[in-house]
Formats: structure tokens, C-alpha cells, sequence
């Protein structure tokens, strides 16, 4: 597997696209699927789906884990498999940076809030977000 990078997470960013954006980039070429088709799928989830809900990053990541242990025909097991994976997600990465909330993340800031205002270094740690959040789905996906 490749492994996403701050760095090239940053790149992305500086070129307009969400965190949800650049994790589904290397979803994408970590599957084999059309790297457009994800990137625009992803585009809303950016912000915590502009709301500073569930961040953009952690949420694609989520899709990436749901392409491999995700199912199409119910299957409690795997459903169980599926539910623990999100969650080990979730609690490594809150472990790691205290929250799974966007808003949290960015230090109050919410894309919902009519009038919001962010502060100069509101994004500065996205591209470190985004590293994590595919680093924990990559390690659980080479699980297997």
C-alpha cells in the first residue's frame, strides 16, 4: 500500500479539495477505482459535511473501510466485523487527536455558523488529519 502524507495531503488542499477529497484520492488508488468518481463522490463530506460534524477525512476513510468489509446482503457477523472497524477507526484517531468532530478539530470553527469567521491557522493541521485517518483504515485493512 502507498501511504498518504501530510505532505501530499497539503498539496491537494492548496489546490481547493476537502480532506474527504484526498483520503478518497488514495482510496482510490489503493482499490483500483476512477480516482474522479471518488473525489467528487467525496466532495461534500469536507468540514464535517460543511457542518463540522464527523471530519471529511474520517468519514472517507470510513467508505474505505466499508469497500472492504462492508457488505451488500445483511449478514450480522459481518456487520458486527464492519461496526468494530469504524469504531477501532474512531477511537485511534481520538486517541491521537482528541475528537473525530471537525469542529472540534479545528478549534470551534463550523461551517455552519452563519457567522463564522476562521482563524488563520483553522487548517493548519488537515493535512496531518488526513495522513492519520488513512494511515489507522490502511492498517486495518491490511488486517484483512
Amino acid at each position: 500500500m502507498t501511504k498518504l502524507t501530510e505532505a501530499r495531503a497539503n498539496e491537494m488542499m492548496e489546490q481547493g479539495y476537502h480532506c474527504s477529497q484526498v483520503v478518497a484520492e488514495h482510496i482510490a488508488e489503493e482499490f483500483g477505482l476512477d480516482r474522479d468518481f471518488m473525489v467528487k463522490l467525496t466532495s461534500g463530506h469536507g468540514g464535517g459535511c460543511n457542518h463540522g460534524d464527523t471530519c471529511g477525512a474520517i468519514s472517507a476513510a470510513i467508505m474505505g473501510l466499508s469497500l472492504k468489509y462492508g457488505f451488500t446482503e445483511y449478514a450480522e457477523d459481518v456487520d458486527q466485523i464492519q461496526a468494530d472497524n469504524v469504531r477501532e477507526l474512531q477511537a485511534r484517531f481520538i486517541e491521537k487527536h482528541g475528537s473525530v468532530l471537525c469542529r472540534d478539530l479545528l478549534n470551534g470553527y463550523d461551517g455552519a455558523d452563519p457567522n463564522r469567521v476562521s482563524q488563520e491557522d483553522t487548517w493548519d493541521k488537515c493535512g496531518l488529519y488526513c495522513e492519520d485517518a488513512a494511515a489507522i483504515m490502511d492498517e486495518i485493512i491490511a488486517r484483512g
